[in-house]
C-alpha cells in the first residue's frame, strides 16, 4: 500500500513538471515572434515594419551581447529576410507593417549554427502576404 502511495505521488510530481514545462518554452517562442494577429491588435499596424518591430520586439535590433570572435573582429550585422531573400535593415522601413505576416529573430548562435559564420549578428525572417507559395 505504501509502494502505491509512493507512486502516486511520483506520477503527481512528474505530471506536474510536464505542466509547468510548455508555457515557459511558449513563453521563449513569442518573445522571438511576432505574428500577424499580434501586429494587427497593436497599435503599430499602420507603421512600416522596422517600426512595429522596434516597437513590439526592440531587442530584435539590439546589438547582441557578449558575441565573441576569434582574433577579436566585431560580430557581423543583423540579416534581415524578406520572403526568403537576403535584405538589411533599411528594407524593413520600405515595407509596410499591415503586409507582415510573421517576423521571427534568430539569435546570434542560432542564425550562425543555421547560415554560418556571416550571421553572427543575428539574423530577422519576415514573411509577407505577398510571399509566393
Amino acid at each position: 500500500m505504501r509502494a502505491i502511495k509512493t507512486l502516486g505521488t511520483l506520477a503527481m510530481l512528474i505530471a506536474g513538471a510536464i505542466l509547468l514545462t510548455p508555457p515557459e518554452l511558449s513563453a521563449q517562442k513569442k518573445r522571438d515572434l511576432i505574428t500577424r494577429e499580434e501586429l494587427q491588435n497593436s497599435g503599430q499596424r499602420d507603421q512600416d515594419a522596422y517600426a512595429a518591430i522596434r516597437s513590439l520586439r526592440p531587442h530584435f535590433m539590439a546589438p547582441p551581447r557578449g558575441v565573441h570572435t576569434m582574433g577579436g573582429s566585431a560580430a557581423a550585422a543583423l540579416v534581415v529576410y524578406i520572403d526568403g531573400m537576403k535584405s538589411d535593415l533599411q528594407a524593413l522601413r520600405t515595407t509596410p507593417a499591415s503586409e507582415v505576416v510573421e517576423v521571427k529573430y534568430l539569435e546570434p548562435a542560432k542564425a550562425e549554427e543555421e547560415y554560418g559564420i556571416t550571421h553572427n549578428g543575428g539574423a530577422i525572417m519576415v514573411k509577407t502576404s505577398k510571399a509566393r507559395g
